[in-house]
């Protein structure tokens, strides 16, 4: 009797064994197997460059304070416009793409001005990256990279850096 129940517990162990990676490996979901990326994703990185972007314009617009005379007051130096304009053409590229694209669901008719996008994206970067010393543009820039990068993959696209 004690055979039969030792019997079946190891049984049931080795099938829980041979079970497990079954069920496991049958749970892997790839995200990058939609044309190297989901859709959403692609959407969502549009959504997060034009928002980015819309800070940058104001983190750039704000310009470099300083403290003078212990802190007494604030002395604001020029404001860039040459990048406030570039930040300004490459937010109309993303909304661009944004109609284009429908929102991120019509990859195929949208590469000219995703093609468009990333070349501005990566001349804005190019042309702030060791300019201001901000460091809120500098997190700007960061999620701008990473996003540019996003649909790059999505489009089959290379980011050109110069």
């Amino acid at each position: 009797m004690r055979d039969r129940i030792l019997i079946k517990i190891l049984m049931a162990v080795a099938l829980l064994i041979v079970a497990i990676p079954v069920v496991a490996s049958a749970q892997v979901y790839n995200r990058y197997d939609y044309d190297r990326t989901d859709r959403r994703d692609v959407r969502d990185a549009i959504v997060r460059l034009d928002n980015s972007s819309a800070r940058l314009e104001s983190d750039l617009n704000y310009g470099r304070s300083r403290p003078v005379l212990g802190g007494l007051f604030w002395v604001r130096s020029g404001v860039d416009t040459n990048a406030l304009a570039d930040v300004r053409d490459f937010r109309q590229a993303v909304r661009q793409l944004r109609r284009t694209s429908r929102g991120g669901f019509d990859l195929d008719n949208s590469r000219d001005e995703a093609q468009m996008v990333l070349d501005r994206g990566a001349e804005l970067d190019r042309y702030l990256r060791l300019r201001t010393g901000s460091t809120s543009v500098d997190a700007d820039l960061a999620e701008l990279r990473s996003n540019l990068h996003v649909i790059a993959d999505a489009y089959g696209l290379e980011m050109r850096y110069y």
